[in-house]
């Protein structure tokens, strides 16, 4: 939905009558679906527009060859939302919020009992699913957007491949994810969906948590690259295989989608201080095993995020940071420093890992070798930045060098690049 709301705005952008018809057409193409549960929007100004994305672990469309990997739709029965997030869109907060529902959250699913959150799709499909969210969280869903492993794929194959950094390597048998080494991949469209699928890599501790970590460091890089305007020739085909791959409610159309890509456009663009921004954020919980079952248990913080949502108030640093799991790039503003290296390769670098990358600057006379600096509440964010420039010594920072960002990268003349 992000991803198709952003390139629609970028072709109307281009302004010309073909354009336009163009987008009339992919309008067409959109599989629509009653949401009797959805709210109405009130029509009032000033208020806050929700969308809840389901993401669907359904087995349909696979190949066959594909099905014996993964499943067949008889072997793993039903369809669950894979991924759920809420995306909260406040123009009095003049910042967009994509706030994830872990899917072992245990809630109460209306007319079933307490059950993982996941669970409310295979019973009632995207319906049940707001109802389920709008009871747990006291937010109102205005409209829903609904994208399985098929189309997921095939935007990701649209954009040509997604450029993706990691720290470490990462394997997961069961997601058919393998990326030997720390460093960068361009992941086409299984890579990519394993990548944000993964639950069982080495090293993460709450699986659910790690997941939602890589889900947050994938929309962001995926933003910088649909807004970028190297991707304009793409977006027609990306246009059609979204419009092709995804089910939304019957009040979503194409002018409601370009409002809402203008909205994303302005929002991507973070500005020195690092202020406007997609804010990414999962609901605070910890978990805990009941009857023999592994749960996700939301914790106060949770209440309270959902009501200064809904009040439209500062919301601070809850949920920015789960349990048992490093800071997700997605959360952690850097800048780069130049002392006389080469500082677009460090900001590409840092990008393509999903950071929140804010305008570079000179290095303080004093600071000529690469090091991270970091702010004084900031050394587990520092560490997290490490792991993407090996050897480069960690150190406590100062506040003008940082300029409002959380950690910072010197780049002295000795690093020309990440280690291949």
């Amino acid at each position: 939905m992000l991803i198709t709301a952003g390139a629609l705005t970028a072709l109307l952008f281009v302004g010309s009558s073909a354009a336009l018809g163009f987008l009339w057409y992919a309008d067409s193409l959109i599989d629509q679906e009653e949401c009797v549960d959805c709210d109405t929007e009130s029509g009032e100004p000033m208020q806050p527009v929700n969308f809840l994305i389901l993401g669907s672990d359904t087995r349909e469309g696979l190949t066959e060859e594909e099905q014996g990997r993964k499943g067949s739709p008889e072997d793993v029965g039903g369809e669950r939302s894979d991924t759920l997030i809420l995306a909260h869109f406040d123009p009095r907060r003049d910042q967009a919020v994509l706030l994830h529902f872990p899917r072992d959250l245990r809630v109460e699913i209306p007319g079933h009992g307490l059950d993982k959150i996941n669970a409310a799709f295979t019973f009632g499909g995207p319906d049940l699913t707001v109802r389920t969210v709008k009871a747990f969280s006291g937010i109102p869903i205005h409209h829903y957007v609904k994208v399985d492993f098929n189309g997921f794929r095939s935007i990701v194959e649209a954009l040509g491949g997604v450029e993706i950094c990691v720290d470490r390597p990462m394997h997961d048998e069961l997601a058919e994810l393998d990326l030997p080494h720390a460093g960068c991949y361009t992941m086409d469209g299984d890579t990519a969906l394993a990548f944000v699928r993964a639950r069982n890599v080495e090293g993460d501790v709450i699986p659910d948590f790690a997941r939602i970590a890589r889900q947050q460091q994938f929309i962001r890089a995926v933003m910088n690259e649909v807004f970028s305007v190297g991707s304009l020739p793409k977006l027609p085909s990306l246009i059609s295989r979204a419009a092709r791959n995804v089910t939304t409610d019957d009040e979503i159309d194409i002018t409601g989608l370009i409002e809402l890509g203008n909205e994303l456009k302005g929002l991507a663009q973070v500005d020195p201080s690092g202020a406007s921004t997609i804010d990414l954020r999962a609901v605070p919980g910890i978990t805990q095993t009941i009857g023999g079952i592994s749960y996700v248990i939301a914790q106060p913080e949770a209440a309270r995020l959902f009501s200064r949502l809904r009040e439209g108030k500062p919301l601070g640093d809850i949920g920015t940071v789960q349990a048992l799991t490093p800071v997700s790039p997605a959360n952690i503003k850097v800048r780069v420093l130049g002392a006389g290296g080469a500082v677009e390769v460090a900001e590409q670098l840092l990008r393509d890992a999903g950071f929140v990358v804010l305008e570079s600057g000179t290095a303080p006379p004093a600071r000529s070798e690469t090091a991270i600096l970091h702010a004084k509440d900031a050394a587990e964010r520092a560490e997290v930045v490490a792991g993407y420039f090996e050897g480069v010594p960690v150190r406590r920072g100062f506040g003008k060098a940082l300029g409002g960002a959380e950690v910072a990268v010197v780049i002295g003349p000795e690093w020309t690049g990440p280690a291949s």
